[in-house]
């Protein structure tokens, strides 16, 4: 008999003392359910020889198999079927059942009753020794036909085993055929380990735990972070209202009157107000959130002051005081009035001649607005717009200024005026005397509008960001006083009929961009005191005719591009304090006796020329 028919005739026989266990009942194997009970420890590792001693035994009691099976037979018939990669078919008792042989040397009986599985695991290189009943052979080592399993039996073992009802141990001592889920077998010890069903249940325990952790932190994690924000959004939360305006106003009334009735419904108000302002403010009325769009509105429903007639608010559209009322609630939307650092009465229940900067005394304005008793002007007209410094203005000005043709003053300085000064203030604004908007963002140029106004008598509107050609219309204003437009980008020539301007006393054009000559129109009649062209592109001669001008106590044209000698007409100034020539293309020598030219001189700067001679430092002791 061969070794493989030798292997074949071995689980044939465990399969028959498996019946028999079944036909008799088992013996002390389970624990009252049925459930076999997993070793919890092995006290002493059998023999070989004793194995084998008990398996021949009880193969020899059955009356099956007279020669008896050594483990190394049935070892050595798995290894040889493995080996070749198929499996054998057994057919037992008319049964179709069959051995497979395992990739780890183990065997599977897929009969349908029954199956019993060997799993035999390595552990790669761990030195642990295995017998191979020579003495032989170690873990990890590849097993070849001849390497054959031995197993170690201890009749004191078996007995302690079959009394905890681990295995089924018969009456020779040897261990009977009997079902497992899986038997692992090391150099230390056999116990019985889980089943892949049963780690897979296990794992997908395990890992529907973490998911439901995971999703319970996140929701916490949501609920912690939604509730402080929507409570924060509710809070700062504003209703908008959007209005309409058509054609036609609505017959439908609204759903609450306000406690103090308006002159007309809010709807209709406010398109009445909107066809009566388009001819000044054309469509920038019907923008929603333009400063046109919010004073009409706020003219139709949040105005405070009282209305005589009707007992209610908000003036009629036909009263005297309507429209000026609507361009200074204007000016505050356009200038971004709710920053202002004064804006004492602004929208409020008085008259706009009571509100900060109307109110107060100007030259040719005592009271904001033209009174009853003044002789010249409209009544109750505002007159006087004075901002002051730095009150933290913003934004552009609206040309429907223009209807302010009562203004006399008008200050914005050191603020954020932007844009470009409107043209239609030029044609309306004939009464205005001052204009100062100096240290502002505006750009542009000045208004040629203002030509021929004989009543403007000081512009200040230095350090802004005006890029056009100087303002030629300055020199047509007969009544100019000062003009300052220093710090801005002005080009192009100073017109030379500007000394023509009798009353001017103060000319400032420093750091600018313009070029050509120094205007040569001065004469006794000009009442010039302080004339500054600093920082330009100017060049020539110095103007002889400026001599002229014996009001002159300041002359500055420092850092241009000049040239020739001082005018000797310029050592018979008798008031003047400064000149300041330093850096030019200047020549010549300063007189060295003793001129009216030096009696009242103070600051001289006449460095970075060509000046040449004996400076006269005895006359400035």
């Amino acid at each position: 008999m061969n070794e493989e028919e030798e292997a074949l005739e071995a689980l044939m026989v465990a399969k028959q003392i498996k019946k028999k266990k079944k036909k008799t009942g088992g013996e002390g194997g389970e624990n009252g359910d049925g459930a076999v009970r997993r070793k919890k420890k092995k006290k002493k590792k059998p023999s070989a020889a004793q194995l084998e001693d008990q398996i021949e035994a009880d193969a020899s009691n059955n009356g099956n198999y007279g020669e008896g099976v050594a483990v190394t037979a049935v070892a050595n018939a798995m290894v040889n079927a493995e080996t070749k990669g198929g499996y054998d078919k057994l057919d037992e008792d008319g049964g179709g059942g069959f051995v497979e042989l395992t990739e780890k040397g183990g065997y599977h009986d897929h009969d349908s009753d029954d199956v019993i599985e060997l799993e035999q695991e390595r552990n790669m290189g761990n030195g642990h020794d295995v017998n191979n009943g020579d003495g032989e052979g170690r873990y990890g080592e590849t097993l070849t036909a001849d390497a054959a399993y031995t197993f170690e039996a201890d009749t004191e073992i078996m007995a302690e085993i079959n009394q905890e009802g681990l295995v089924q141990v018969d009456e020779a001592g040897g261990i009977q055929a009997f079902v497992a889920e899986t038997i692992a077998i090391d150099g230390d010890a056999v116990g019985i380990i889980k089943s892949d069903a049963e780690v897979e249940t296990e794992e997908k325990k395990k890992y529907t735990n973490y998911f439901c952790g995971a999703v319970f932190v996140l929701v916490v994690v949501i609920i912690a972070v939604a509730v402080p924000v929507t409570l924060k959004v509710a809070k700062g939360r504003q209703r908008t209202i959007v209005r309409e305006i058509t054609n036609d106003p609505t017959q439908v009334p609204s759903g609450m009157p306000s406690d103090v009735p308006s002159s007309m419904p809010s709807s209709t108000r406010f398109t009445q107000i909107v066809r009566k302002l388009t001819y000044l403010s054309g469509d920038a009325l019907k923008v929603q959130g333009s400063p046109q769009y919010r004073a009409a509105m706020w003219m139709a429903d949040d105005d405070p002051i009282k209305n005589i007639r009707t007992g209610g608010t908000g003036l009629d559209l036909d009263d005297n005081g309507f429209e000026q009322r609507y361009v200074m609630a204007l000016f505050y939307y356009a200038m971004d009035g709710i920053r202002w650092k004064q804006s004492q009465g602004w929208l409020g229940e008085d008259s706009v001649c009571e509100w900060f900067g109307i109110e107060g005394s100007s030259d040719g304005c005592p009271t904001g607005c033209i009174e009853r008793s003044d002789y010249v002007g409209d009544y109750d007209k505002v007159c006087r717009i004075a901002m002051g410094k730095r009150n933290h203005l913003l934004g552009q000005l609206p040309s429907e200024l223009s209807i302010l043709t009562e203004l006399r003053w008008f200050e914005i300085q050191d603020d954020y005026v932007k844009g470009t000064i409107p043209k239609s203030i030029g044609t309306s604004w004939t009464k205005v005397h001052t204009i100062l908007l100096g240290d502002n963002f505006l750009y542009g140029g000045f208004p040629e509008t203002f030509e021929n106004n004989n009543i403007l008598g000081t512009i200040f509107i230095d350090q802004n960001k005006f890029n056009s050609t100087f303002p030629n219309v300055v020199a047509t204003m007969k009544n100019l006083k000062w003009l300052d437009a220093e710090h801005n980008n002005f080009s192009g020539t100073m017109p030379s009929t500007i000394g023509n301007l009798k009353y001017l006393r103060i000319l400032n054009v420093n750091n600018n961009s313009m070029t050509g000559y120094l205007p040569d129109s001065w004469d006794e009649n000009n009442l010039i005191e302080d004339f500054e062209v600093e920082d330009n592109n100017f060049k020539g001669k110095l103007p002889p005719s400026l001599a002229k001008a014996r009001f002159l106590k300041d002359f500055r044209a420092s850092r241009n591009q000049l040239s020739g000698e001082i005018p000797e007409e310029y050592y018979e100034w008798e008031n003047l304090e400064e000149l300041y020539l330093d850096g030019n293309d200047m020549v010549g020598e300063l007189p060295q006796s003793a001129v009216p030219f030096y009696s009242g001189l103070q600051e001289l700067s006449i460095h970075s020329n060509g000046f040449s001679g004996r400076f006269p430092v005895e006359h400035f002791e």
